[in-house]
């Protein structure tokens, strides 16, 4: 029952599912290039991405709550950032606070940060919950991204649903030896996850072997590349028009 999918198991229905990975990575990207130009007068056109954003995201019935479980995850490391980048960033003190002095400028930069670092997550949380791992894997290494990286987050992505349920594992059996208390402390925390260290370092050693074995000499396996579906490349190219043009416009 802990064994959850990070990315899309059952079989497409809209058209974002439908759409061929490289051209959701490419319009993902165009996105991002165009958020992180934005400056932080412009609100009308963080107000505009974060309506289209919506839209997307509702279009996607069956993967509103995945898509926000994802970008949920990302929300303590923004707000961190956030919260100390006006403290860190000199210019005009506005309050202080003992020997920490809060500025305007960090207060216009956390803002930036997080219109920025929202959209941003969002869209990602969105082509992550849309794509299969496999074609996410492909559509990256298609796009000429080097091997090694693609390979790395093929390996991260397969056995976090290893590591996840084994995890679960070892806190179930804690839980199980434990009385009266929900939540271990500390000290039994970090046991669990030195427990859990221990066990991924092993597995690891042992799945390199028999990769070796195998005949694994760096390179992902890829399928013979077809060119995305004509609706496929239209719906992309007026996404991307959209964007660059709301970008340029407002």
């Amino acid at each position: 029952m802990h064994e959850k999918s990070l990315t899309r198991t059952a079989a497409p229905l809209t058209l974002l599912e439908q759409l061929d990975a490289r051209v959701k990575i490419v319009c993902a990207l165009s996105w991002a290039i165009c958020v992180v130009t934005i400056r932080r007068t412009d609100l009308p056109l963080v107000a505009t991405y974060a309506a289209l954003l919506a839209a997307l995201l509702v279009s996607q019935r069956r993967s509103v709550g995945q898509c926000l479980r994802r970008f949920a995850t990302a929300l303590p490391a923004i707000a961190m950032l956030v919260v100390l980048l006006p403290f860190f960033k000199e210019g005009t003190v506005l309050w202080q606070l003992g020997p920490l002095e809060v500025t305007r400028e960090g207060l216009y930069a956390a803002q930036r940060l997080a219109t920025c670092a929202a959209l941003c997550v969002g869209v990602l949380a969105l082509v992550w919950v849309t794509t299969p791992e496999a074609e996410l894997i492909a559509g990256l290494r298609r796009l000429g991204l080097p091997a090694l990286f693609v390979g790395v987050l093929a390996f991260m992505l397969r056995y976090l649903h290893v590591l996840r349920p084994e995890l679960h594992r070892l806190w179930d059996a804690r839980a199980a030896r434990t009385i009266g208390r929900r939540r271990p402390p500390f000290r039994s925390a970090t046991n669990l996850l030195g427990a859990l260290a221990l066990r991924a370092h092993g597995r690891a050693e042992r799945v390199a072997d028999a990769m070796a074995a195998r005949g694994y000499a760096g390179q992902w396996p890829v399928s013979h590349a077809h060119d995305p579906p004509a609706r496929a490349t239209l719906a992309a190219v007026l996404f991307v028009s959209v964007v660059v043009l709301l970008r340029i416009l407002l």
